[in-house]
């Protein structure tokens, strides 16, 4: 022991060293949990990006699938009109035939002057 040496001071030296050790400890705790906070905000992000991905997956599948639907209830309206339309074209030709040979004795009534 050198004159200036006490046993508190050996005491207080190492309570000193142990508060160092104890500090640099806690610096590489909180570097590690800001490590591992970083790491968890980077993977929330990824997730978070294939979760909007998706999301965007999902809504263009719908649009698609609204688009199509669509478009097949637009062909079947369409199908029903022409079908409706063919069949009152077919009516009023059906009329038309009928009606023809009342046509053709009237015209050559008149033509002839009522000799039919």
């Amino acid at each position: 022991m050198t004159p200036h040496e006490t046993p508190d001071s050996h005491s207080g030296e190492a309570l000193l060293r142990e508060i160092a050790q104890r500090e640099q400890e806690l610096q590489r705790q909180v570097a590690d949990a800001r490590a591992e906070a970083a790491g968890r905000i980077e993977q929330a992000q990824r997730q978070a990006e294939e979760m909007r991905a998706r999301a965007r997956d999902r809504a263009r599948d719908a649009a698609a699938g609204a688009a199509a639907e669509a478009s097949r209830e637009a062909e079947r309206i369409a199908n029903e009109i022409l079908a409706r339309a063919a069949s009152g074209a077919a009516g009023i030709r059906k009329q038309a035939e009928e009606r023809r040979a009342e046509a053709v004795k009237l015209v050559v009534r008149e033509v002839l002057g009522g000799q039919a």
